[in-house]
This record gives structure tokens, C-alpha cells and sequence, in this order.
């Protein structure tokens, strides 16, 4: 998840250069999944443990 966040973060940058209307929407896709992966969204909580 960390490596999609990181990819569409830089395809977004280098998009920005080239085809701006393109590379914005990207780059901020990029910063969303990025943005879920570092507060753990998604994540399953953790099982309490068995006895």
C-alpha cells in the first residue's frame, strides 16, 4: 500500500510537469492513499488473545 501511495505520488510530480491537468489529480490520489497508509486505515484490529 505504501509502494502504490509512493508510485502515484511521484507519477503524479512528474505528470504535473508535462500534462498538468493529469498530474494534479494524480498527485493528490497519491497523498490520500499515503495519507490512509500512515494512520492505518483499512487496517483489521487486532485479535485479543487466546487462552
Amino acid at each position: 500500500m505504501i509502494g502504490v501511495g509512493l508510485a502515484l505520488l511521484v507519477i503524479g510530480v512528474v505528470m504535473l510537469f508535462f500534462i498538468p491537468i493529469v498530474g494534479i489529480p494524480v498527485g493528490i490520489v497519491g497523498l490520500v492513499v499515503l495519507g490512509a497508509y500512515l494512520l492505518r486505515v483499512g487496517r483489521r484490529a487486532a485479535s485479543p488473545p487466546s487462552a
